[in-house]
């Protein structure tokens, strides 16, 4: 369908030829009324687009070309295009103000850096966190931070993980930094003092690493006079048999509850600061099957599949808490004469540890829970088989520092299956 523009210009061609044609017939000169006609044609659309071109170069506001027909039209329709894009340009113009406004009341300092660590823009916390000035903008971040270690962790190329800094432009704080790439290239600082945070860690490891001391020597004292009492001669060692075999059992759980703890706090408190090295996974499960048939007396079926060359570029002694913690449990919660498999392989998504046991079974409701500190499906049956409740709990921040999590499939009556992926990339062959 024609525009009203077009329309009108093919009217004015049609109607002015025909005015051509009668004066040509009136005065018998074809040719010259022909070329003058082509000659006063060629001059309106020169005009035309002479009109056309002053009113583009002098923006929207500029006067409308009172030109008719095509130009008439096109002058049309490129106004209208151009307040649309107008109209959208200011909403981007408002949005993206908006954004930096937001980001100027973030807490934390926040810096745009190019693909060459040049200084774009920066919120108001950058100020007195960093020291950046306005006259900063365009200049290397690495000549306002001249720390080596900021250095060294700029220009690295993976950020996955965020650099602790005990001192930063000469404040003596604690700062978490860290790089998040974005838009071809380009990256966000984002710097973020952690001292509160850093000191309440510090008090809560501190507390619970003095009340354990403190627990361990009276502890020590009980079970020292309980091993005494058991050594008793005559009727008085068969009267308190049964209690003192009772007070043994809760004291060996409370010494074990603590150095859990221990544990627990020093992974939550700490991240592990020491390079990771290559873990010899086949040598830990085959010391972990000696120790597994001891714990389970010989009542069980216990089956290990091993790779023997499937390692893991991480750290030995925590791992080696994920693997017995598993096994234990399993072993604790398997009949006797119950089936425990133990498997740790290789595919093409990852290195895989896996114990299946033909146990209970765990509920569908407490499995999202099985993780939490002190969570237990059955308390009564935790306290005789010895559980401390935080086993579970160690297992999730030992694999979330090696970038994965712990996976649980169970059905009552028939067993359970706890899984733990590992990512492609820390596995060494």
């Amino acid at each position: 369908m024609l525009s009203s523009g077009v329309k009108r210009e093919l009217t004015w061609i049609i109607t002015s030829a025909w005015i051509v044609v009668f004066i040509a017939w009136l005065t018998n000169a074809w040719i010259v009324c022909f070329v003058l006609y082509l000659l006063s044609y060629m001059g309106r659309q020169l005009w035309s687009m002479r009109k056309f071109e002053r009113w583009m170069s002098g923006g929207s506001y500029a006067t409308f070309p009172p030109a008719s027909g095509f130009w008439s039209e096109l002058s049309y329709l490129v106004s209208k295009k151009q307040r649309a894009l107008e109209k959208h340009a200011d909403l981007h113009l408002y949005k993206s103000e908006q954004f930096k406004a937001a980001s100027m009341q973030i807490p934390d300092a926040i810096v745009s850096l190019d693909q060459n660590n040049y200084i774009e823009w920066f919120n108001t916390p950058s100020e007195s966190m960093l020291g950046i000035r306005r006259q900063d903008i365009g200049r290397k971040v690495e000549g306002i931070i001249r720390q080596p270690e900021f250095i060294e962790y700029l220009n690295i190329t993976d950020f996955q993980e965020a650099l602790i800094l005990n001192t930063l432009q000469g404040k003596q704080r604690t700062f978490d930094l860290k790089i998040i790439p974005y838009f071809e290239s380009h990256k966000l600082l984002v710097v973020r003092d952690i001292t509160e945070l850093y000191q309440l860690a510090q008090i809560r490891r501190d507390f619970i690493a003095n009340a354990s001391h403190e627990l361990r020597t009276p502890l020590t004292v009980l079970k020292g006079y309980l091993e005494l009492m058991q050594d008793m001669p005559g009727e008085q060692q068969i009267l308190w048999k049964t209690p003192l075999e009772h007070m043994e059992n809760q004291s060996n759980r409370m010494q074990s509850i603590i150095e859990d703890l221990l544990t627990l706090s020093s992974m939550e408190a700490d991240s592990i600061t020491s390079a990771a090295t290559s873990v010899d996974v086949p040598e830990i499960l085959q010391n972990i099957s000696v120790e597994a048939r001891q714990l389970g007396s010989d009542a069980h079926h216990i089956v290990f599949e091993i790779s023997p060359d499937l390692r893991l570029q991480g750290y030995t002694e925590p791992l080696k808490s994920v693997f017995m913690n598993l096994v234990a449990n399993a072993v604790r919660y398997s009949p006797e004469g119950g089936n425990i498999t133990i498997r740790w392989y290789l595919d093409k998504e990852g290195a895989h540890y896996e114990v299946k046991d033909q146990g209970l079974g765990i509920a569908a409701e407490h499995i999202p829970r099985l993780t939490e500190r002190f969570y237990r499906v059955d308390k009564d049956r935790s306290r005789v088989t010895g559980g401390t409740g935080l086993g579970l709990s160690i297992v999730k921040h030992v694999l979330e520092q090696h970038g994965t999590t712990l996976k649980v499939e169970s059905v009552i009556g028939k067993g359970s299956v706890f899984k733990c992926d590992f990512p492609l990339d820390i596995v060494v062959q």
